[in-house]
Formats: structure tokens, C-alpha cells, sequence
């Protein structure tokens, strides 16, 4: 019952933790991870686990490994092999060696196989905590591609590396020409046992497709048994387990081929078992991650035969040895490297060297040189001064914290900063996601709402025509900026119909009608200005996601009050009464105002005329509307549908970012359109 209180707390954990990273959008979702790790281990009541280094490779790493080898770019990964390949087992090896002796040198107590064990396990970069980096900062598709590379290749040579030096230690040999055999087969075997496997599974799961034997139960449970079969074996045979994972996963083709409804449903459940897989197993490592590194820093601080002081600046300097070296290695591997067209060895250009710098922040350390610190065996403080153990524990576990910290915050200042996105990129990105809401619409349709579903489908088809056809010379930015404006207007001109209708004594009927509508208007203008300002504005602080938060739970409170109106008939007649009779005489001063802002030339002509067009189109929708309860209850409905619609048009712009196949940029600037559309919504 322990453990699975433990899962479910962890669990909510990475919920938590996945809620607060929206608000937090500079912060990596790694980070604010081990911090509710951290603040697992000082918690009183929780449970403080250790893990075991051979079922959390097994758990853990094995799958997450599968996983970004089963979706890496092949293309690329041919293309930059040998860059990878420099990194992940020349880098390695001579940090291994360096940060190994240095730490020796520094520190003569601890013996110098230790100390080069030490250097093997901060030498791999971790894949998980690069993987995490796409979300964060803008890297081009080569950078991520060598950097992802590099994490997934060099784990078996510091694996190699940190078993060799642990046998030397023991018995007092080390061999330069076994360890360098030791790790070229683990690499030719390791490769080749994960292809022949991958290769094998490959076919017979196309041989099942090809027969009709493929459904979505047989399927995932194939796929969740290869990475760990092929783990195990290879493990058994005594190579690198996580290289073999690594070659299945890139040798399989059977998520990417295949024609067909069923082929596509079941690739659609297994993407998504396996983004559902992806996203827990990342959000555990790091939480686990972050209860272990006090455990792991904790005996030193106990200790009173270590200057904690002094440990401190031994992390800093191994941190800044390990980077100057990184950087080197990396301005050495771009200058040999020959340029594929002209087959030349081209010159570093700024855009090279800065290539370069992204590369050498870009390499966190994680759960990986945990695991292998932890799996230290207590023998190595045999005949030792100091504990040679813990010592190394708490290098270990300052420099992972140190590492992910300065990719968090070195990699967002060299990334490019947002372009204004051009009209033919926004339009193709737009339409993509106008269709894909479009297609959720017609999933969630029901007889009852066929008629509204088909009226607010022809909007949507009407956007894209638009965008195809007709899309202003303006940028996305440029329009944006235009209705933000119009909804300012709209907010000044409500304003002073309340304070003048406030100020009538003893109003009728029309003058009460006019200024509840005006404050409904008002106040949902005033939502949608909100919810768009802090995009672009200056809030910072409590008080900024203090903001985020209400802007969060003000539309369900809001939806939960529309649904008790529109079972309330007479309530809802009377709102929409009000609210028509505010509307007609305010569109008709902002159509006057676009107007006036056409003759100026502040914005592009077309865009404010198209603008203009939505008004008047409004506004005759208005006038032609009749106040019979039938069609109210039909207005209802298609506006209930169209709020939903937008909705989804909302979860379709967050899985297209989730998925990195839009920027930042585009999925706020696609947020604030729908936001500007939802301000027409009150009915």
C-alpha cells in the first residue's frame, strides 16, 4: 500500500508541476520537477525513497531511450553521424580523463581511478533533460539533432568507462588497449543485436498488418515488451543494453508505414500510449531525481572531515573545466568537418561559432550520472582518508543541478529571437489548424446540434477561404494589433454609455435595458483585453500569475452561469435583449471609426476593410434576428456550439506547440484571434 501511495503522490507530482509550467514558461518543466523533489525530501510525512541504479535503468532510462531513438529525424542522424559520433566517444573519453586527473590532482586523497570513474559518469549528456530542451529554446533542426545523437550514443562509452575504472580500483590493473576493445564492441555488438532485433520485430509486425492480424491491444503490447526484451538480452550477453534499445528503436518502421483506417487508428493510440508514456516517465525522473540529490549531498554536509566550502568550488571548477573543454571540442569538430556539397572544410563563421556555444550549453547532465553515482560500491573508501564515496556523490549531484541550470538559462538568451511570422508561413500553419478544429467539431456533432453544427462549420470553412484567398498583405501581428484596437474602442465607448445611463433619474425601461447589457458587454470585453495584454505586456510577479490564474477560472465560472441562462428562457430572452440593444449602436461607431482609420493609412487598407466587413456583418445578423422564443432557442444552440468550437480551436493551437509543429509565437498570436473572436460570443 506504501508504493502506491508513493506512485500517486509522484503522480500528482508531475500534474502539479505540468499545471505550473504554464505559468512559468521561462522555467524549464525539468526544473520546477526536481524542485518538488527537493521539496519531497524536506517535507515531513512523505516517504523519502532511494532508488535502485539496475530497475531504474530498467524502468526508466530503457523506454524513455526507446522512445526518442523511435521518433529521431534518421535523415539527420545519417548527415551528422560523425559529429554525433565525436561527441558522444572522443568528448567522453577525454573528459573522463581530464576532470578524472584534475580531480586527483586537486585532491590527492582520492585515489585516481575514482576519481577517472567520477569523470566517466559526468561525462554523458543526458537525453531526457535534452529532449526537454526543444520545448524551452529555439534550436535549429541540426543542433537538436546532434545534440539528441550525442545523448542517445555516449551513455555506453561512460558506461564502459565507469565499469572499467571500478575493476581497476579493485584490482589494481588498467588496460588503455581493453578498455578501447571493451567499448568498440559494445558498440558493433550492442548496434548489432538492437538491429537484427529491431529488424525482425519490424517485419513481423508488418507481416501482421499485411494479414489483417493487427489491432490495438496486440500491438501495444508488442511494442512495451521490445525495449525491455531487447534490454535484457543484450544486458545478458554482457554489452551495452542502452545502445541495442537505441539501434531498435531507430531501425523499426512500422509506426511510420501503412495505408489504411485501422493501420491509422492504431498508430493514433499508440502515438498517444506513447506521448501519455513520454510525459509521466520524464516528469518521474526528474521528481525522483530531485529527491535523491539531498539524499545524495546530504552525507557530506554531515560530514566534518569535508570543507563543505571547499566542495562547493570543486563543483564550480570541474563545471567550468568540463565547458571550456566541451566548447573546444566543438569549434575543432565543426572546423574538420567537411561541408557535404562541396566536400571542403569550411571556415567558422559567427553563425558557426555560435553553433558552437549552443552545443556546449546544450549538453545537461541527469538521471543517468545519478544512476551510476549511486551504484558506486562502498569498497572504493577502502583505505581511503576521506569518503571517497559521498565525495563523489555530492560532485556528482551539484553538477547535474549545475548543468540543467545553466541550460536553462544560457540556451534562451543564444536562442534567435521570434521573427513576425510571414503571410505564407502563418497562412499554411492557420489552415492546418482551422482544419484540424474542424475536424473535432464534426467528431463531438450530435443529431440534436446537426443545423448549428453545419452553420458554425461554414464559419470556419469561410476563415480558411479568407486565408487562403484573401489574406491582407499585413502580418498576423499587424491584424492582431488592428482588432485589439477595435476591442479598446469598443471597452471606451461602453464605458460612457454606463456612466451616462448611470446618471439618468428615474430611467425608463430602454435606459435599464441598455445599461445592463452595457455592463455585461463591458465585462466581457474587459475579460478578452486581459487575457490579451499579458501576452505582450510588462506584468511580472505574484501579482502577473495571480492574473493568469483568474483569466484560468473566470470562463468556467462563466460558462457554469450561460448554462443555468440558457435553461432559464426568460432569463436568456432578457439578456440577449439587452445585449442587442447595446450592440447595434456601438458597431455602428466602430464601423464609423474603421472608416476614419482607412483614410489615415496608420494600418493596410484591405485589413481594415475586411475588419469592416466582419462589423457590418454583425451587425446586419443583429438586425435581421427575430426575439421569438423559437429562434432565441436556435441562437442559443448555434452560439453554445460556436463557444465550444473555439474551444477546441484552442486545445488543437496546444497540441500543435506541444508538438513543436508551431513557435511560441504563432500559437499566441493564434490564441489572441481566438480570444478577439470570443469577445463576440455573449449571446
Amino acid at each position: 500500500m506504501e508504493n502506491a501511495i508513493l506512485v500517486t503522490e509522484i503522480l500528482f507530482a508531475i500534474l502539479i508541476s505540468s499545471f505550473l509550467s504554464r505559468f512559468l514558461p521561462k522555467i524549464s518543466t525539468p526544473l520546477i520537477q526536481i524542485a518538488f523533489g527537493v521539496a519531497w525530501y524536506f517535507t515531513p510525512g512523505l516517504r523519502n525513497i532511494q532508488f535502485e541504479p539496475d530497475m531504474f535503468m530498467l524502468l526508466f532510462i530503457v523506454p524513455l531511450f526507446y522512445l526518442e531513438a523511435r521518433n529521431i529525424d534518421r535523415k539527420a542522424l545519417r548527415k551528422d553521424l560523425s559529429l554525433s559520433l565525436s561527441l558522444a566517444v572522443g568528448l567522453v573519453m577525454v573528459t573522463m580523463a581530464l576532470s578524472g586527473v584534475a580531480l586527483h590532482e586537486l585532491w590527492p586523497a582520492i585515489p585516481m581511478m575514482a576519481a577517472v570513474a567520477m569523470g566517466a559518469i559526468i561525462s554523458p549528456t543526458d537525453a531526457v533533460s535534452v529532449a526537454q530542451l526543444g520545448g524551452v529554446v529555439k534550436l535549429t533542426p541540426r543542433q537538436q539533432s546532434v545534440l539528441q545523437s550525442e545523448s542517445l550514443l555516449n551513455d555506453p562509452v561512460s558506461l564502459v568507462g565507469f565499469q572499467t575504472m571500478l575493476v581497476a580500483l579493485a584490482t589494481g590493473h588498467f588496460s588503455p588497449a581493453g578498455f578501447g576493445w571493451q567499448v568498440l564492441m559494445s558498440f558493433v555488438l550492442g548496434t548489432l543485436i538492437g538491429a537484427v532485433v529491431g529488424w525482425l520485430f519490424d517485419r513481423l509486425v508488418l507481416f501482421m498488418r499485411k494479414h489483417n492480424f493487427e489491432d490495438v491491444t496486440t500491438r501495444m503490447l508488442m511494442e512495451c515488451f521490445l525495449p525491455f526484451g531487447v534490454y535484457l538480452l543484450s544486458e545478458h550477453v554482457g554489452i551495452s543494453g542502452l545502445l541495442a534499445v537505441v539501434a531498435c528503436g531507430v531501425v523499426i518502421t512500422f509506426p511510420r508505414t501503412g495505408v489504411g483506417g485501422d493501420v491509422a487508428r492504431v498508430n493514433l493510440v499508440s502515438n498517444s500510449v506513447w506521448h501519455f508514456v513520454d510525459f509521466t516517465l520524464n516528469g518521474m525522473v526528474f521528481v525522483l531525481l530531485g529527491i535523491e540529490l539531498p539524499i545524495a549531498m546530504r552525507a557530506i554536509w554531515d560530514d566534518p572531515r569535508v570543507d563543505l566550502g571547499a566542495m562547493i568550488g570543486l563543483v564550480l571548477l570541474l563545471t567550468l573545466l568540463t565547458l571550456v573543454l566541451r566548447f573546444i571540442w566543438c569549434v575543432g569538430t565543426l572546423r574538420w568537418a567537411k561541408d557535404l556539397a562541396t566536400g571542403k572544410r569550411r571556415k567558422m563563421t559567427r553563425e558557426r561559432w555560435h553553433s558552437a556555444v549552443v552545443m556546449t550549453f546544450g549538453g545537461p547532465k541527469g538521471a543517468i550520472s545519478l544512476a551510476m553515482a549511486f551504484s558506486l560500491p562502498y569498497s572504493v573508501d577502502n583505505g581511503a582518508s576521506v569518503p571517497v564515496r559521498n565525495i563523489i556523490l555530492f560532485i556528482v549531484s551539484g553538477y547535474i543541478v549545475l548543468s540543467i541550470v545553466i541550460s536553462n538559462v544560457m540556451l534562451p538568451l543564444l536562442s534567435p529571437k521570434p521573427a513576425d511570422t510571414s503571410k505564407e508561413e502563418w497562412a499554411k500553419r492557420d489552415i492546418e489548424m482551422l482544419r484540424r478544429t474542424i475536424a473535432k467539431i464534426v467528431d463531438n456533432e450530435t443529431p440534436e446540434t446537426h443545423a448549428a453544427v453545419t452553420r458554425v462549420l461554414k464559419s470556419y470553412n469561410d476563415r480558411i477561404e479568407r486565408v487562403e484567398a484573401n489574406m491582407p498583405s499585413a502580418s498576423p501581428r499587424e491584424a492582431n494589433e488592428l482588432r485589439i484596437r477595435t476591442l479598446r474602442w469598443e471597452r471606451d465607448w461602453l464605458n460612457k454609455a454606463i456612466a451616462t445611463r448611470e446618471n439618468v433619474v428615474n430611467p425608463d425601461q430602454e435606459t435599464i435595458t441598455q445599461l445592463t447589457g452595457a455592463r455585461y458587454l463591458l465585462e466581457h470585453v474587459e475579460s478578452v483585453l486581459e487575457r490579451l495584454t499579458p501576452e505582450g505586456g510588462s506584468g511580472h510577479g505574484l501579482r502577473f500569475n495571480m492574473a493568469k490564474l483568474r483569466r484560468r477560472f473566470m470562463p468556467v465560472i462563466r460558462r457554469f452561469w450561460e448554462g443555468i441562462a440558457r435553461r432559464t428562457p426568460g432569463l436568456e430572452a432578457e439578456r440577449t435583449r439587452a445585449i442587442r440593444a447595446v450592440q447595434v449602436p456601438l458597431y455602428n461607431d466602430i464601423m464609423e471609426r474603421l472608416q476614419d482609420l482607412i483614410l489615415d493609412h496608420v494600418y493596410d487598407a484591405e485589413l481594415v476593410a475586411e475588419l469592416l466587413i466582419e462589423y457590418r456583418r454583425a451587425l446586419n445578423q443583429i438586425l435581421d434576428n427575430s426575439m421569438s422564443p423559437l429562434h432565441a432557442a436556435d441562437s442559443s444552440k448555434v452560439e453554445a456550439v460556436r463557444a465550444n468550437a473555439l474551444r477546441m480551436e484552442l486545445d488543437t493551437i496546444r497540441e500543435m506547440l506541444e508538438a513543436k509543429e508551431i513557435t511560441r509565437e504563432d500559437a499566441r498570436l493564434m490564441r489572441s484571434n481566438v480570444y478577439l473572436m470570443q469577445a463576440e460570443s455573449v449571446v
